[in-house]
C-alpha cells in the first residue's frame, strides 16, 4: 500500500525577545530547533518536515536535516503579532505546489522540544484510523482545582463530582492542551484558519515532558537539568 503523505510543520520565527536567537540557542550542546526536528525524523507516519523560517541561521542549520525550507518566510507571517496558523497554511500551500496533495498535517513547536516517545505518532494514527475526527493533540492531565475569573467573582472550572474533599485519584481531571508538544489536524481546517476542529481525540500524559514551554533562560536552564537527570528520556 502506497504510504500517504503527511507533512510536518515547524515554524521558526526570528525576532524572540526573551530569549534572543532562540530557535538556535544551544541547550546541552544542540541548537534548540535541532531537538524538535530530530523527533519528527524518528516519526514513522511523518513523510516530510518542513520548516518555515525568516531566520538565516535557521536555514544554515535545517539544510543538514535535509527538511523542506521556506526561507524567507514573507514579513507578514513573522511579526510579533502574528498568529501561528497563516503562517501553518503557507508553508503547507507551498508544500502542495512543491510535493502533492494531502489530507492530514503535523505541528511540532520548537518551544516544547520535548515530547513523551511515539506521542505524534498516536495522534497521526487516530486521524488515519477514524476520518470523522478533524484534529488529535497531546494533553497533559491536572488533578488539580481550576478557577477562573468571570464578571467579578471566580467560577470552578471543573465542578462536576469534584469537591475539593475528595481525593486527587477521584477528582475529574482536567486536561491542558498541548498541540505544541504534539498535533496532527486536517487540511481542510488549516483553510478555514483553525488548528484544531470540533472532533477530537486526545492523547493524554503526564511526564517531566509538560513542565518544558521555553521562552527565557531560566526555562533552559531547567531543561538542562532534567535532561542532566534523564528525566526526558
Amino acid at each position: 500500500m502506497k504510504k500517504k503523505i503527511i507533512p510536518c510543520v515547524i515554524l521558526a520565527r526570528k525576532g524572540s525577545k526573551s530569549l534572543k536567537n532562540k530557535n538556535t540557542y544551544e541547550l546541552n550542546g544542540k541548537p534548540l530547533i535541532s531537538y524538535t526536528i530530530e523527533y519528527a525524523l524518528k516519526s514513522k507516519l511523518i513523510t516530510h518536515i518542513i520548516v518555515s523560517t525568516d531566520d538565516y541561521k535557521v536555514n544554515q542549520l535545517v539544510k543538514k536535516y535535509k527538511c523542506i525550507c521556506i526561507y524567507p518566510r514573507p514579513k507578514k507571517y513573522s511579526e510579533d503579532m502574528s498568529r501561528s496558523e497563516p503562517a501553518i497554511l503557507h508553508a503547507l500551500k507551498f508544500f502542495e505546489k512543491k510535493i502533492g496533495k494531502f489530507n492530514t498535517f503535523a505541528y511540532l513547536q520548537i518551544t516544547e522540544p520535548f515530547r513523551p516517545k511515539h506521542i505524534l505518532d498516536r495522534c497521526i494514527k487516530n486521524l488515519l484510523d477514524d476520518s470523522n475526527l478533524d484534529s488529535s493533540f497531546a494533553g497533559y492531565i491536572y488533578h488539580k482545582n481550576f478557577w477562573q475569573k468571570k464578571n467579578n467573582s471566580f467560577v470552578k472550572l471543573n465542578k462536576k463530582n469534584n469537591f475539593s474533599y475528595l481525593p486527587r485519584q477521584v477528582r475529574d481531571p482536567v486536561i491542558r492542551e498541548d498541540s505544541g508538544v504534539a498535533l496532527a489536524s486536517r487540511y481542510y481546517l488549516i483553510k478555514k484558519g483553525l488548528r484544531i476542529g470540533k472532533r477530537v481525540k486526545i492523547e493524554k500524559y503526564k511526564s517531566f515532558h509538560g513542565l518544558i514551554d521555553i521562552h527565557d533562560k531560566k526555562d533552559i536552564k531547567l531543561s538542562s537539568a532534567l535532561l542532566n537527570k534523564r528525566l526526558l528520556d
